[in-house]
């Protein structure tokens, strides 16, 4: 396993440019000898980060991508009060700068450059503090990605569509949450519930629907049915909430089931729903 080691070092790096890194990484370890019955324990978690990594093969850039609707940026003409204000209202450490449309970027800015203009607000100038923006299409596979991203100086790639428009946004954290975030998930971290007071549970939004009712006492699955021979297309609490609103929710929309359970969002980003309030109906 040293070398899966030895490779992820000089992954960013160096490597072969007529072969796509992710299959540079299967070769490689199909040509490591270590067998799973002499795997350290430190070999074992390699092995499951590279189970992870490799899992990425058949994502792309559109697939973890902020949407364009949901992109925060500033304007470039906008004055230190405004860009304070945007980086306090949202908890983002850089954001694009445009000049009259999204589509006109001119610039990445990070919000600790912001920090000495605080006490002397009249040697605030934008444009010095501008970094350089990346692009990247829709399709580049994440593992292809992340060495782009890291050869950023802002870790921050915009996307964008076949006529040069603005598509999306991608960051260096939002590729680490699609790497470890399995890593998390099987380490149980964070519980899949918690009960309140009141009877009501705030779940995790990949709890299993069989889990949930289990602890309701609720046949949560048969009212969605139409014939008893019918199956849900998904199996967590996530994909029934995302079934009941037809769209992908959004923090603090609340969605009647038939069984009379409300769900809320309480947590939820542009691309998943990851905490849910789950109570019965008052009425």
């Amino acid at each position: 396993m040293r070398k899966i080691r030895n490779f992820f070092d000089k992954i960013l790096n160096k490597r072969r440019p007529e072969v796509p890194l992710i299959n540079q990484l299967e070769d490689l370890i199909e040509s490591d000898t270590t067998s799973p019955e002499t795997c350290s324990a430190e070999d074992a978690s390699e092995l499951e980060l590279v189970s992870n990594v490799l899992g990425l093969k058949d994502l792309t850039a559109e697939d973890i991508m902020v949407p364009r609707a949901d992109i925060v940026a500033a304007r470039v003409d906008a004055t230190l009060d405004e860009f304070i204000d945007i980086f306090s209202k949202n908890n983002y450490s850089q954001i694009p700068i445009y000049k009259d449309t999204l589509d006109n970027v001119v610039g990445i800015v990070r919000v600790r450059d912001f920090l000495p203009y605080i006490k002397d607000p009249k040697l605030f100038n934008i444009q010095s503090l501008l970094k350089e923006v990346i692009y990247v299409v829709p399709t580049i596979q994440l593992m292809e990605l992340l060495v782009e991203i890291r050869k950023s100086a802002n870790h921050m790639a915009l996307v964008i569509d076949e006529f040069g428009g603005i598509d999306g946004l991608v960051t260096l954290q939002d590729l680490i949450a699609e790497i470890v975030g399995e890593i998390q998930q099987n380490q149980n971290i964070f519980p899949n519930f918690i009960t309140r007071p009141d009877g009501s549970i705030i779940a995790n939004a990949k709890m299993l629907i069989s889990e949930c009712e289990a602890i309701l006492g609720i046949d949560l699955t048969k009212p969605l049915l139409k014939e008893d021979s019918d199956e849900l297309e998904f199996e967590t609490i996530g994909g029934l909430v995302m079934s009941l609103a037809g769209h992908m929710p959004t923090r603090g929309e609340i969605f009647n089931h038939p069984s009379g359970i409300v769900f809320e969002v309480i947590e939820a980003s542009p691309r998943c729903v990851k905490r849910i309030a789950v109570k019965k109906s008052s009425s």
